[in-house]
């Protein structure tokens, strides 16, 4: 039974209408409703409208809260604690309210996945309720025959992963929605220049560092900043024109056919948003902008400017066409919404509201670059990953995280959620030369996930770690499809996922991330991988007594370490060195 009464439901707006709340569907234990807002075209003309929905659910065996961009919070928040907000350029709408098993208590999901919602759920201290709100403006000119939102609720006591796939599921049934191709090469293992060389690029280091990378096995390579300008001092006042620095790259269109040539696909990464004033471009476009940014020397282009998003387009076409690139890294999508000081809708402009705009500029960017080249690789990342976002783009990565295992793995679990068969990517790999290589791996194990991205300098890095990096992007590779898409079970959201399982009819990959837990093996079918991503040696393991249990352990290197079988015991104990994996086959 749903824990939502009709009698805690209120809706008020700033308007002159009529609204109504209406069951769409409802089963056991989940429910749809619809508030429907109507009023005259003229409502919408001129001014923006403001609409409240609220409601309210008791908190019964709650322990935390998972939303997109939650980050390492997930704890419950009072109800006068900040709303969480998305639109198209931030996260997403839904909230998952989970308890201590990791099973669902309440989820919320609503259908408004491109405008800016402010959602605001948390618990009333006086009587332990859970209070719900959502805020939301209908921008000027937009829904002028009225608005519908709907809202989906589930209760049902399941893993809070099947509720968080029912809900990405809704949002795929849309009529209007359809997710961008994923080709195979989104799910092979990346080459990134950023950590490794920064803007420190010239077409004689890219190709030297492509070739090591296409002898280890890399298939596709991102030139990060520094390829368009000589300037090294970071920062985006020579982000705009978008062409190659000529002393770096005299020949940009040959030097990408060398890339290409070696095996590699070839992205480029482009700033969004960003004019910077030492720019031709600054002179036609620095009095179109949504905000200055005096830090970076750059602003904010306002892509409601037609004329914006045309020239955004005709750059990443360019690229694509005369260039040969096979794909963009499109950075800082989360800075286009309206700012304090953005200026009002005015003449020129052929949208009111930003969120459309972008709507506009990201349909349009990927209709033209797929009809060039159907197999195009767009790359997103954290927190610009809602399911619009999966309209224009094929990979989401994690957000900027350099050295941080822990941050990779939240935040590729994060992804995966939600993201379907979107390829989720890590944040790119990096550590100090000295580093040891079972550290290293740490590292490698909290990507496992997803598709890896390496951005070490491949030419300095030892015998011993490059032996690490191929056995383990070896195993990523033999066992993509149950890696990268089947469905994720992470344990323990509210302790940041200390250990994940994927599974199919014969095969588990279990991966811990936190000491002293036990490996069940139960449960085991045929066959499990256990990868151990601790620092600590001891394993215990739980075993059926009525089946042999044969082992093989090796170390982060892919090196056979022992092997053995087990028969007739319920328990025991082995030694797994950091970074290593075991595998399991139960013998019938």
């Amino acid at each position: 039974m749903n824990r939502c009464s009709e009698k805690t439901w209120r809706i008020s707006h700033n308007f002159p209408g009529k609204s109504e709340v209406k069951v769409l569907f409802e089963e056991k234990g989940m429910i749809c409703r619809e508030a429907d807002f109507r009023y005259t075209s003229s409502a919408g003309e001129k001014e923006e409208r403001r609409i409240t929905v609220e409601f309210s659910f008791p908190v019964l065996d709650i322990s935390g809260r998972w939303y997109p961009s939650c980050g390492f919070d997930r704890s419950i928040k009072a109800d006068w604690f900040p709303e969480v907000e998305s639109m198209t350029s931030i996260s997403a709408p839904v909230i998952c309210f989970f308890n201590g098993k990791g099973e669902n208590r309440h989820t919320i999901a609503l259908s408004e996945v491109k405008q800016k919602v402010a959602m605001r759920y948390g618990i009333h201290e006086e009587n332990g309720v859970m209070l719900c709100r959502i805020d939301m403006i209908l921008p000027r000119g937009l829904f002028l025959q009225g608005y519908k939102l709907r809202i989906w609720e589930s209760a049902r006591e399941e893993p809070y992963w099947n509720t968080l796939a029912d809900v990405r599921k809704w949002w795929e049934a849309a009529p209007e929605w359809q997710m961008m191709e994923v080709p195979g090469e989104a799910r092979k293992p990346f080459y990134s220049f950023w950590y490794s060389k920064h803007q420190s690029v010239d077409a004689d280091t890219v190709e030297k560092e492509c070739r090591l990378a296409a002898d280890m096995g890399f298939t596709s390579v991102i030139v990060d900043d520094g390829w368009q300008t000589d300037d090294n001092s970071r920062g985006y006042a020579f982000c705009g024109d978008w062409e190659p620095a000529v002393k770096k790259f005299p020949d940009f269109a040959q030097h990408v056919r060398k890339v290409r040539d070696m095996g590699l696909k070839y992205l480029m990464w482009f700033s969004v948003p960003y004019v910077g004033k030492r720019t031709k471009a600054w002179e036609r476009f620095g009095h179109k902008l949504l905000y200055w940014n005096e830090l970076q020397q750059a602003g904010v282009l306002d892509i409601r400017y037609p004329q914006v998003r045309e020239y955004l387009k005709g750059i990443y076409l360019k690229a694509v066409k005369d260039w040969g690139i096979d794909g963009l890294k499109l950075d800082f999508i989360d800075e286009f919404y309206l700012y304090d000081e953005s200026p009002m809708f005015t003449e020129g402009m052929d949208c009111a509201d930003v969120q459309e705009a972008l709507d506009i500029l990201l349909t349009e960017v990927k209709e033209v670059l797929t009809s060039v080249r159907p197999d195009i690789l767009i790359e997103f990342r954290q927190k610009y990953i809602g399911p619009q976002i999966r309209k224009y783009g094929n990979l989401l990565r994690v957000s900027d995280c350099p050295g941080s295992g822990i941050s990779n793995r939240v935040g590729i679990v994060d992804l995966r959620l939600l993201s379907g068969a979107t390829a989720v990517h890590s944040d790119m790999l990096m550590w100090h030369e000295e580093e040891k290589t079972e550290d290293a791996a740490l590292q490698v194990l909290s990507c496992i996930f997803s598709t890896v991205q390496i951005s070490v300098s491949l030419e300095n890095i030892t015998e011993d770690m490059k032996r690490m990096l191929l056995f383990w992007m070896s195993f990523m590779q033999t066992n993509e499809k149950l890696l990268q898409e089947s469905q994720i079970k992470p344990q323990e959201p509210e302790n940041l996922y200390p250990q994940v399982l994927v599974e199919d009819e014969e095969t588990q990959i279990l991966v811990q991330y936190s000491r002293g837990r036990t490996v069940d093996l139960r449960r085991v079918s045929k066959c499990m991988y256990y990868v151990h991503g601790v620092k600590e040696e001891e394993v215990c393991i739980r075993l059926d007594a009525d089946h042999r249990m044969d082992f093989r352990i090796k170390d982060c290197r892919g090196d056979i370490l022992d092997e053995g079988s087990w028969e007739n015991i319920s328990m025991a104990n082995i030694t797994v060195p950091t970074g290593g994996l075991v595998k399991f086959i139960k013998e019938e």
